[in-house]
C-alpha cells in the first residue's frame, strides 16, 4: 500500500498541524480530526485518491469553500479533499447558453465570467462570493432568487462524479437524484454542465413593511402572481431591530421589471447589501446558528408567529417557504422547531444540508434512500462516511 504522500506532487498533499486544524471544520461549529488534506488537479487525481482510500480503509470528505452550516465537510479523522484546484471554466456555447465548468469554481467567478456574454448562472445563495459549484450541487442550493430560478437541480445538465470504488460517472439531469443534495456520499463532483440564463436588462425592488402576518402573507400571495417577480425576501420584527430598523414584519421584492419602486442601482445595491449582511450581524448579535427550515404556505403563518413570539430573529426566502431563524448556543427551541417542521409536512433542511448535526433527524425513507445509493456507488463508505444520516 503506497504511502498517499507518494501519489501526488508535494504542493497537492499536507498533513502539517496548522492544515489539519484549519480544516478540522466548516462554517458549522462542529469539529472533528482531520488526518491530511489533499488538493486534486484532475480527474484522474480523484480516481487515485479514491482507489487508495478504497485499499487503505480511510474516508474522504469533498469540501467546496467550506461554507456549510452542517458539518457537512468536517472530517472525522478523515483526509479532507479541497476542490480549490478543480476551477476551470472549460467550455461556454453562447447559443445553447450552457457552460461546463469544474467544481471547484466560486460561484462570483463564474458570473464575473459571464457578465461580458450577457449570461448569468442564477442560483444565488447568500455565501455566492465563496460557495463553489460542487459544494451547491451537493447540497442542492437554492438562495436569493429561487422563487423565480428554483435550485441547483434545476439548472444542472449533466454532472462528473468519481464513486468510492474510484469509478467515473457521467450522469444527466435525469440522475439528479443521485447527485443533488447529496452532500457527496455517493462520490465526489468534479466537473458540471450547467444551463444558464440572460442577466435581465430591468431590475427594480419594492420594500413592503407590515404590522400582522396575516396581512403580510395575503400580500405576499398575490406578490407570488407576478411574472416578474425575481426575489421576495422577509425579515421578522426582531431580526429588522437588531439591523437598525423599525421592529416591523418586513418583504423585500424584486423585479424584473421597472413596477418596483426603487430603481436607483446604488439604493438596489444599499438594501440587498443590508440583506446578506444579515448573517453575520446576528451572528455578531448573538445568535450564531442558523437553522433552515423549508414549510409549505398553509403553514407558514402559524410557525412565523411561534418564531416571533419566542422573539427569534428570522429572515429567508419566503418566496419558496425557505426560512432561517437564528438561535443561541444550545438553544432547546431548536429541537422544538424540528418538530414543529415535521408535523406541518415541512422539510428539517431546505437549503443547508443535514451534514453531521442534523442527521438524527432524517426520516427512515431518506435512510432508505441513502443507503441504496451507498450500497451502489460507495460500498465500502469511502466518501463522506456518517453524514446526511
Amino acid at each position: 500500500m503506497e504511502p498517499l504522500g507518494s501519489l501526488f506532487q508535494p504542493s497537492q498533499v499536507s498533513t502539517r498541524a496548522e492544515t489539519k486544524i484549519a480544516y478540522s471544520r466548516d462554517a458549522s461549529r462542529i469539529q472533528g480530526p482531520c488526518q491530511g488534506v489533499v488538493w486534486p488537479e484532475t480527474v484522474t487525481d480523484v480516481v487515485c485518491l479514491a482507489q487508495w482510500a478504497a485499499e487503505t480503509g480511510i474516508d474522504l470528505v469533498p469540501r467546496g469553500a467550506g461554507t456549510g452550516l452542517c458539518g457537512g465537510a468536517t472530517p472525522q479523522n478523515s483526509i479532507v479533499v479541497d476542490s480549490a484546484r478543480l476551477r476551470h471554466i472549460d467550455v461556454l456555447n453562447i447559443q445553447l447558453k450552457q457552460v461546463v465548468v469544474e467544481a471547484g469554481v466560486p460561484l462570483d467567478l463564474l458570473n464575473r465570467y459571464l457578465k461580458p456574454f450577457g449570461l448569468f448562472f442564477p442560483v444565488i445563495p447568500g455565501s455566492h462570493r465563496s460557495a463553489t459549484i460542487g459544494g451547491m450541487i451537493a447540497t442542492n442550493a437554492a438562495g436569493l432568487h429561487a422563487v423565480r430560478y428554483g435550485r441547483m437541480s434545476d439548472w444542472v445538465e449533466e454532472v462528473i462524479v468519481v464513486d468510492g470504488n474510484g469509478d467515473v460517472h457521467q450522469l444527466s439531469a435525469s440522475d439528479r437524484k443521485i447527485f443533488a443534495g447529496r452532500e457527496g456520499v455517493t462520490g465526489m463532483i468534479v466537473q458540471a454542465t450547467l444551463r444558464l440564463t440572460e442577466i435581465p436588462t430591468s431590475r427594480s425592488l419594492t420594500l413592503f413593511s407590515f404590522e400582522y402576518l396575516a396581512e403580510m402573507l395575503k400580500q405576499v400571495k398575490q406578490l407570488k402572481t407576478n411574472s416578474a417577480l425575481s426575489a421576495l425576501e422577509y425579515l421578522n420584527p426582531h431580526a429588522a431591530a437588531l439591523i437598525g430598523w423599525t421592529a416591523r414584519h418586513y418583504v423585500l421584492v424584486e423585479y424584473h421589471s421597472a413596477e418596483g419602486e426603487i430603481r436607483d442601482p446604488a439604493e438596489m445595491a444599499n438594501l440587498w447589501g443590508a440583506r446578506e449582511s444579515l448573517s453575520a450581524r446576528l451572528t455578531q448579535a448573538g445568535f450564531p446558528i442558523s437553522e433552515d427550515p423549508q414549510f409549505p404556505p398553509e403553514a407558514l403563518e402559524d410557525n412565523l408567529d411561534w418564531l416571533t413570539a419566542q422573539n427569534i430573529p428570522v429572515f429567508g426566502h419566503l418566496g419558496v417557504g425557505i426560512l432561517h431563524p437564528r438561535f443561541l448556543l444550545e438553544d432547546a427551541r431548536i429541537a422544538e422547531l424540528y418538530y414543529r417542521v415535521s408535523a406541518s409536512g415541512g422539510q428539517i433542511s431546505g437549503e443547508h444540508g443535514m451534514g453531521l448535526k442534523k442527521r438524527q433527524w432524517a426520516s427512515e425513507a431518506l435512510k432508505a434512500e441513502v443507503l441504496a445509493l451507498k450500497t451502489r456507488f460507495d460500498p465500502q463508505h469511502i466518501f463522506n462516511r456518517g453524514k446526511l444520516c
